[in-house]
Formats: structure tokens, sequence, C-alpha cells
């Protein structure tokens, strides 16, 4: 017995060793003391979460909760570094039962190439008090490269630091300058059930479209609500994004002429606040057990029914800026859900799809 631990520790102590003379060692760098504002923020000074101080005593405390996670929010930076460790730490619970840790608590990293084609990076991660992703980039140019940092979908992001090997640079890039796509949904929106951040479909967007995008995607609290869209309608966008359906089930609160008023408000506040901005109104995109469960056909059926009258009556109005994505042009396969609500990757590259479609269309004409 004494022979075995006495090789386990010999061997554990040279694995030390080796990883210590093969790790440089690293200059820190904080985005946050180079950054007012990241990539995927409509706010200023908000660290890496997603709706302003001020909101807190204006939104339900769910909602407030909710926009403390970092879902869409990302780092841009530049640096000609062979390696980057990645080291912060998160509030709640690293993972849930349908979503793995990667997607809840974890980063995810792509690179631009000399065509400006995203490349995917893997990370090797450690899920501790402090999370610490390790990348190799090695094979990155000697200038250097662009970089997208996605943050978790799902947790409080702080005390993130960015390590670069000493003698190598790193400068973190201002977000774009474009009006940016905003979209208020639901979890789907926020990002359940993606295996990481990049995955979520408003990331998968991003990238397809080559355009800023904002989430404010509410896991369960993404209900058209007044107080909400006060402060979304802050934000000079190219487009709003309203979806919204999937947490407004048909119920003795949520009756016809309720789901109506709320989208009739929402578009009308919006078109008094943002004129000359587009509104994009998406159906519910449905659930893979609606073919043998009627009661939940019979949901998204309704939903879809009355955000149509709403839809046509506003175009008859004279509403020339107001579009509908179709949960027919949405078309998520059967395979593309975890629970039968949640989107899988799958289901999440079916939905940027169609979004691709309708707003690179939007974004030409308008």
């Amino acid at each position: 017995m004494r022979f075995f631990t006495t090789l386990f520790i010999f061997f554990s102590l040279s694995t030390i060793s080796i990883w210590a003379q093969d790790t440089p060692a690293y200059e820190w760098h904080n985005p946050l003391e180079s950054l007012s504002k990241m990539e995927g923020q409509g706010w200023e000074n908000i660290a890496y979460t997603r709706l302003p101080k001020k909101a807190e005593k204006q939104v339900r405390k769910a909602v407030w909760n909710l926009s403390r996670n970092s879902a869409g929010v990302s780092i841009r930076f530049k640096t000609n570094a062979q390696q980057l460790l990645i080291t912060y730490e998160v509030d709640g619970n690293i993972a849930m039962n349908h979503m793995p840790a990667t997607g809840v608590s974890g980063l995810d990293l792509y690179g631009k190439d000399t065509t400006n084609n995203w490349l995917w990076y893997k990370g090797k991660y450690s899920f501790n008090d402090t999370i610490s992703y390790h990348y190799n980039t090695k094979n990155s140019p000697p200038e250097g490269r662009e970089y997208q940092l996605f943050l978790p979908l799902y947790n409080t992001c702080k005390n993130l630091k960015i390590g670069v090997p000493k003698g190598h640079t790193i400068t973190f890039e201002k977000p774009r300058t474009e009006k940016p796509i905003v979209v208020y949904g639901t979890s789907i929106a926020q990002g359940g059930c993606a295996s990481r951040p990049g995955m979520a479909w408003t990331s998968i967007l991003q990238r397809k479209l080559d355009y800023p995008i904002i989430n404010l995607g509410f896991s369960g609290n993404g209900r058209l609500e007044m107080e909400v869209l006060e402060f979304i309608a802050e934000i000079d966008a190219k487009v709003f994004v309203l979806d919204c359906l999937p947490n407004l089930s048909p119920s003795a609160t949520n009756t016809e002429k309720e789901i109506k008023k709320r989208l009739h408000s929402n578009i009308s506040y919006l078109r008094e606040k943002r004129p000359e901005a587009t509104i994009l109104l998406t159906q519910h995109a449905g659930y893979s057990d609606g073919l043998v469960d009627d009661t939940r056909k019979n949901n998204y059926e309704t939903l879809n029914r009355w955000t149509s009258e709403v839809f046509l009556t506003l175009k008859k109005e004279g509403d020339t800026h107001l579009h509908m994505l179709l949960k027919e042009d949405i078309n998520l396969s059967n395979d593309a859900f975890v629970d039968g609500t949640h989107p899988t990757d799958l289901g999440m590259e079916q939905y940027a799809q169609a979004y691709a479609r309708v707003l690179a269309t939007i974004l030409k004409k308008e």
C-alpha cells in the first residue's frame, strides 16, 4: 500500500511540475476597467448585466433578478496571445436539470479568420468557486486576431479577468455602433437550453447577420409588461422583436382581451417612442408534444390566432414597419426540443435561421 501511495504522490508531483513549467506567467486584465459598455448591452456601466440600476424599483423582482444574468452579453477584444486564461465567479447554481453547466454558467470563445468567418475555440474549463477557462490560441496569426467572448446565459458573472502571457497584448473593443436588434422574450430567448452561450439563438443570429443584438429574454417572465417595455424603448434600436407568447398561456387572467391589449399597448408605445423602428412580432413556435397533446396544441394555436388578428388590424391601420414571424417559418423539428418546450442546440439553430431570413430582408429594406 505504501508503494502505491508513494507512486501516486510521485506522479502527481511530476504532473504538477511539468504543468508549471509549461504554463506561462500571465498579465491580468479586467474588461470593466477599459469598457463602460459591453457588446449586447443597451446601457452603460451595468457590469455584465442587462438592465440599468434604476429598473430595480420599477420592474418585478423576478425580472430584475433575471436581468442580472449575462445572457447575450459578450466581450470583444483583439490579442496576439497564443493562450488565454479567463477566471470569474457566478452567483447562482452552476447547472440545471435540463441545461448543462457549460450553458448556464460557462463561457464561449469565437475568433475571426482572415475572411471574417467565426471560428469556435474549445476551452478547458473547471467549475469551482472560481470558474476558469483555458484557451489555446497558438494557431492565430502573429499579428493577432479579433475575438468575441460570450458570457453565461443563466448566471450572474462577476470578478472576470482575462490573462494573457507576459509579452503579449490585448485591446478591448467598444460595442458596435449600428442601431441594434433588441429581443424581448422568454427563457427561449434568454438561451434555455443551449449547451453553451454561443448556441443561444440570439448569439447564432448575431454571427449570421454580423449585426449587434441585445438579448432581453427573461426566463418565465417575458410577459409584455409596460414597466419593462419603458426601459426597452430607451434603446435606439433598428428592430424591436417581441417574442413573449410562450410566457402568456391562455388562462383566467391571460384572456383574449388581455393578451390583445398587451400586444396593442406594447406596439403602440414602441411606435410612439421609436416611430422609425421596425417591430417584429413572433408567433409561438409550438411544442414538440403538440401533436400528441391537444391541450398544448390548442395553447399555442390560440395565442398565434390572437396575435395574427392584432397584426392584421394594425397593418390595416397603416403600420408599414410592423412584421410578423410565423410558426411555420420557424419550423422547429420534432427533435429540436429538450423537454417539449425549450430548444436543443438544433432547435436554437433552426430559430436563428428563421430569424435570419426575415431580419436580413428587414435590414436591407428599412
